[in-house]
């Protein structure tokens, strides 16, 4: 509850600098409970524009940004760079998780809100960094696990859309379930059986739209996002049928 506040009170703190300054305000990668203390706290926000944003519309982990082009007269200059870190000899790597990494670059001294996400594609992985690491993370990282790694500048904001390993894929997933409950879809969507679903939703590891969810109830509608901490993010597209016994069929599309 104490790093609650201290995240409650340095987003206000950054919305009134941005505002007070006139020009926009950042915050560190922020993970989905600190998103979510920053969703509930959008009415004492209403002074001024803002916004999350973590490199892609795909991104888990991601800035709040304070300030608009609306209101400032251009646009936001978001201090991200994506880095991509390769074996030296690709031949013989490990096969690396996003755990591997995030160890690595963790064991380097770097605080968790200073890095985003982390895109494992084949030998390679792409980290989502702010800026001010960015020279540091390349000059340091070299060893993930047991395998020799080299890390190059890969692309800011402006020409990430040019990398096709970061391009957002959303796979359908059709799931055939008793009701329209988030319990239900979430069952569904992770492959756990409901009776430890409840577990999920206790933990706080449901977000749909980016706030934290406890009822097991609630009815997602056409549109809306589900997160599942550990198991992913997925676009909700509603109802598409209904079997002879009553059960329905619903699509959703998982971030790949």
């Amino acid at each position: 509850m104490e790093n609650d506040e201290l995240t409650r009170k340095h987003l206000l703190d950054l919305a009134r600098q941005a505002e007070a300054r006139g020009t926009y305000t950042y915050s560190g990668f922020l993970g989905l409970p600190e998103q979510d203390i920053y969703t509930r706290l959008l009415p004492e926000l209403s002074f001024i524009e803002s916004a999350l944003f973590g490199g892609s519309e795909a991104s888990e982990r991601q800035l709040a940004v304070f300030g608009s082009e609306k209101a400032l007269g251009y646009p936001p200059e978001y201090p991200i760079v994506v880095v991509k870190v390769s074996p030296t000899a690709g031949k013989f790597s490990e096969m690396l998780t996003h755990r591997d990494y995030m160890g690595a670059i963790l064991n380097l001294g770097i605080d968790r809100s200073l890095i985003g996400d982390i895109i494992v594609r084949g030998n390679d992985a792409y980290v989502y960094c702010l800026v001010s690491i960015k020279e540091f993370l390349c000059d340091s990282l070299t060893t993930v696990r047991h395998t020799d790694v080299v890390c190059t500048f890969a692309a800011d904001m402006e020409n990430v859309r040019e990398i096709p390993e970061l391009q957002p894929v959303l796979v359908p997933v059709n799931v055939n379930i008793a009701s329209e409950r988030m319990d239900s879809i979430v069952a569904g969507f992770t492959n756990i059986s409901r009776s430890h679903i409840k577990e999920l939703f206790l933990r706080q590891r449901v977000l749909l739209n980016g706030r934290i969810i406890t009822s097991l109830s609630v009815s997602p509608k056409p549109g809306d996002t589900i997160t599942v901490r550990g198991f992913g993010k997925a676009v909700y597209d509603g109802v598409s049928g209904k079997s002879k016994k009553g059960r329905l069929y619903v699509t959703l599309r998982k971030y790949s």
